[in-house]
């Protein structure tokens, strides 16, 4: 696997892969290409996954504080049951932690994405408290989860 900083190039992918996990994510909206090249102009620091030469997803970064950071991902619906997820992480996380010299690495999940969640217990990520957010109408938990120590 190889990753790098998501580029101009990469929108009208990154876009059609948002779009598709929109229903897993805390926000559920969907995005124009045109809304995403605007986004874009605010430098986010993102990295495309790319597998065999193919673009199969990409590394979402944000709140980077001290020595934490959080981090997601979302693959392309051809890339997932595959265990690239898994992979993905398991080559991206050191280098991550090595990039931004971390300690502490979080995310958040929904409490209906199970299989996410399974991912992440599986990589070490250990549960660290939970959110409320609402979503069409009814209260989800958003569950925070922490890998420590990492470097």
């Amino acid at each position: 696997m190889e990753f790098t900083f998501i580029t101009e190039a990469d929108l009208e992918f990154v876009n059609e892969v948002r779009n598709d996990c929109a229903p897993f994510l805390h926000d559920p909206r969907t995005f124009t290409l045109e809304e995403t090249k605007e986004w874009f102009k605010t430098k986010p620091q993102w990295w495309i996954i790319w597998k065999d030469g193919q673009r199969i997803g990409y590394f979402r970064t944000s709140n980077y504080k001290g020595r934490s950071i959080y981090i997601g991902a979302d693959l392309h619906k051809d890339y997932r049951g595959k265990g690239l997820g898994y992979q993905s992480y398991r080559e991206f996380l050191p280098y991550l932690v090595y990039f931004f010299k971390l300690r502490t690495l979080y995310l958040e999940v929904l409490e209906t994405n199970k299989t996410a969640i399974s991912l992440y217990e599986k990589l070490g990520f250990v549960k660290f408290g939970e959110n409320k957010i609402l979503r069409n109408g009814a209260s989800i938990k958003s569950i925070v989860m922490a890998l420590w120590n990492i470097l």
